[in-house]
């Protein structure tokens, strides 16, 4: 059994690693609670609360993706983690599309700038995981 122990340290990602892809997943999960927080405030007229949580919307999903990118991992070879990514972008991007009838006229900038560097990230980790593998 002891001759095991030195491959399990192979495969396993580094330390380093894997606490910018946890700090990748934990930034989405708090991107996508505000962006449903964010709805509920801008239904219920709370304007403030809903651009508040709108610029941490776009703070977190930008947070997320630089973890990403700190990996160094080739995400045309291990797509595993940015494709969870890409897949909790779009699901944000739906919440906040949603909530477009409820955004106060004033505001409509301040959302589109949001919406659209969410947008902006969904489309380069799309790019990145399509990306011709090279061999």
């Amino acid at each position: 059994m002891n001759w095991l122990f030195p491959f399990w340290l192979l495969l396993a990602p580094p330390p380093a690693q894997a606490d910018l892809v946890r700090q990748a997943r934990q930034s989405l999960v708090r991107a996508e609670q505000a962006a449903t927080q964010s709805g509920e405030a801008c239904k219920s007229t709370d304007y403030d609360k809903c651009n508040t949580l709108l610029t941490e919307v776009q703070e977190a999903v930008e947070k997320a993706k630089d973890s990403l990118d700190k990996t160094g991992l080739n995400p045309a070879r291990s797509p595993r983690h940015f494709k969870d990514a890409e897949i909790r972008t779009r699901k944000i991007l739906k919440l906040l599309r949603a909530v477009v009838s409820y955004i106060h006229p004033d505001d409509r900038p301040r959302f589109d700038t949001a919406v659209g560097r969410v947008s902006d990230i969904n489309d380069q980790l799309l790019s990145s995981i399509m990306e011709k593998k090279r061999k």
